[in-house]
């Protein structure tokens, strides 16, 4: 019998890794002069309790190498009838921003095990640099920056909540995409004041909104916060 910390969670059985969090299992010292060992002198586990993944992991692969074969297919139509029937814009670059992004979404969220925080904080990057590109191929309007960035950066921290409400018994984990959220709209906001960027009132709202929700998470839950902050920067 062993226990993941972390998850809370007691596994029956000889697994070494948590089925949930794929964490390391604590057990008794005693359980390992039990336990068998590779060719490598590792111990490892004789448990057959958790399905076979292997045949699902192949679907889902096979799903996303379809999906990039068809936006590749679209991306060349789109490039050949904007190229016979051009008017003066390149529409074909913005249907291939969107269709690039839909493919990093499908690689990077299915085809490996990372966990939610850092898909959200990876692909909202990502959305911020597609957000962008999309505003300079329209004529670089500038909405990118004074609508659509403020209104995901207000976006965001609301979702965590939502997710800190449903994941309660470890809610502190996402601590760090409030903090980057916020950080990220306090660069923006020093950009403004700086005159180097042209936002709106709706980026002082969204700083705002996401600094009130990270004071909130802290003050609320400052040890655990404190906890996680210093298992993630090692201190």
């Amino acid at each position: 019998m062993a226990k993941c910390i972390r998850c809370k969670l007691t596994v029956d059985d000889d697994s070494m890794m948590c089925p949930l969090c794929n964490g390391v299992l604590v057990r008794e010292e005693s359980e390992y002069a039990e336990a068998e060992k590779n060719e490598k002198g590792i111990y490892i586990s004789r448990s057959s309790t958790y399905p076979d993944v292997a045949p699902a992991l192949r679907r889902t692969q096979m799903i996303i190498k379809i999906a990039i074969f068809a936006a590749v297919i679209a991306e060349v139509i789109s490039v050949v009838v904007n190229y016979y029937t051009y008017k003066g814009v390149w529409w074909s670059l913005i249907v291939g921003l969107v269709l690039a992004y839909g493919c990093f979404t499908l690689v990077y969220s299915f085809s490996t095990n990372r966990s939610l925080q850092r898909i959200i904080n990876t692909q909202s990057l990502l959305a911020v640099i597609v957000m962008i590109g999309l505003d300079y191929l329209t004529g670089h309007t500038g909405w990118a920056v004074k609508f659509a960035i403020p209104i995901m950066i207000m976006t965001i921290p609301i979702g965590v909540v939502v997710l800190m409400v449903i994941n309660v018994e470890n809610w502190q984990s996402y601590i760090m995409t409030e903090i980057v959220v916020t950080a990220f709209a306090a660069v923006l906001m020093l950009l403004h004041f700086l005159k180097l960027i042209n936002s709106s009132i709706l980026l002082l709202i969204a700083f705002l909104t996401s600094a009130a929700i990270l004071a909130g998470t802290i003050m609320f839950g400052s040890k655990l916060v404190s906890d996680e902050i210093k298992r993630r920067f090692r201190v």
